[in-house]
């Protein structure tokens, strides 16, 4: 099977957040940071995404003749659920950390998308 552009491909994005997950490990152990709740932001916003992309490609293969209304619906659904989870957490009196956290995990896992294209 050819690969087409700007399809999103599984397994180059598992690929990738593998190494992500490899990179924020070795972080986590080797550099002790003071800011509050920043792993936390980090840990929710990464599994809040690997659900919406398994979710993503469970529906791109069942209907791959809609793929691009499935991922332009997906991504707006990804961007609710993130911004719902964010509100809920800073609502809840967590602290700046688990903002910076949370979205350098986001931000993290939109280069991972960028380059499993």
């Amino acid at each position: 099977m050819k690969d087409s552009d700007g399809e999103l491909q599984p397994k180059k994005y598992y690929l990738g957040f593998v190494i992500l997950l490899l990179i924020l490990g070795l972080c986590f152990r080797f550099y002790e940071l003071g800011i509050p709740g920043f792993w936390k932001g980090i840990v929710i916003s990464l599994i809040l995404s690997l659900f919406i992309y398994n979710f993503r490609f469970y529906n791109l293969w069942k209907h791959s003749k809609e793929g691009f209304l499935f991922q332009f619906g997906t991504t707006v659904l990804s961007f609710f659920i993130h911004l719902a989870v964010l509100v809920l957490f800073i609502w809840r009196g967590e602290s700046e950390g688990f903002v910076i956290g949370f979205f350098i995990a986001h931000f993290a896992n939109l280069l991972i998308l960028v380059f499993a294209r």
